[in-house]
């Protein structure tokens, strides 16, 4: 991940505090970005897929193709029920990623705790998000591969 320099400023080669207003590190562009249904960026030829949350925890489920972020997990049952929306088309162009921490640089070593390797489906693919409630509160975004249209 050579590209992605997370909250380093480029040009100083130093850490710079987040910046949304103003954009100034990839952190900053992805903080800006990571809304649902508005987080592709641009990054050297290919794209960064950016996923909003409100938590530090987060897991890959790659049965479900579903990205969580919380510190539970509800019953399949009930995130097949969830209200899925803010639908973001995404053209995924390799097969394996990294899930990681926006703030991290791809160009230093990054820590174990900073990122999970995830394999995807290259071709077209659908994110949806939602929040879930029950004993916790939760963020997911479940990616659908293979389709131009939302799979709610």
């Amino acid at each position: 991940m050579p590209l992605w320099r997370g909250a380093i400023d480029t040009l100083s080669g130093k850490y710079s505090d987040l910046n949304t207003e103003s954009p100034v590190t990839d952190y900053d562009r992805a903080c800006a970005a990571a809304w649902p249904g508005r987080g592709v960026l641009s990054l050297g030829d290919s794209t960064a897929l950016v996923l909003y949350s409100e938590y530090d925890e987060h897991t890959w489920l790659a049965d479900q193709n579903i990205v969580a972020s919380g510190s539970w997990l509800p019953e399949p049952t009930r995130l097949n029920e969830a209200t899925w929306g803010d639908v973001l088309q995404w053209q995924v162009n390799h097969t394996d990623y990294l899930l990681m921490n926006s703030a991290s640089d791809g160009a230093g070593a990054l820590r174990e705790h900073d990122f999970m390797p995830v394999q995807l489906q290259a071709g077209p693919c659908v994110v949806e998000f939602a929040f879930v409630e029950g004993e916790y509160l939760g963020c997911f975004h479940r990616l659908t591969f293979g389709s131009a249209k939302s799979a709610a």
